[in-house]
């Protein structure tokens, strides 16, 4: 059983890697997110969940994969979607260091 159907799993995932790993990524991404409810579940503390999803999901990715556009422009077969994970992962790892120092 597919968790995500072939179509829309062609355009979200690199070819020729396993569907998996960025699949649980994106799920860690989503449940680190949620370490801003640790102290209530006040309107603010819903503010940070969103807040760190943008910034692992979105912003870190998006600026990443920008950053990149010009290896895309030199090299046609240069995978973006490679780039925006790589995005991901570097902001999974980033809140993951906030987390350590955050009270």
């Amino acid at each position: 059983m597919r968790i995500v159907p072939a179509s829309i799993a062609n355009i979200i995932y690199p070819k020729d890697l396993p569907n998996g790993l960025f699949t649980s990524l994106i799920i860690a991404c989503l449940f680190i997110g949620l370490a801003s409810l640790r102290h209530g579940t006040s309107f603010q503390d819903w503010l940070n969940v969103i807040e760190n999803w943008l910034i692992m999901l979105l912003i870190f990715p998006t600026a990443t994969a920008t950053v990149a556009l010009p290896f895309k422009y030199r090299d046609p077969t240069f995978e973006l979607k490679l780039t925006y994970y790589l995005g991901m992962f570097v902001a999974f790892l980033f809140t993951i260091a906030k987390l350590r120092y955050w009270r």
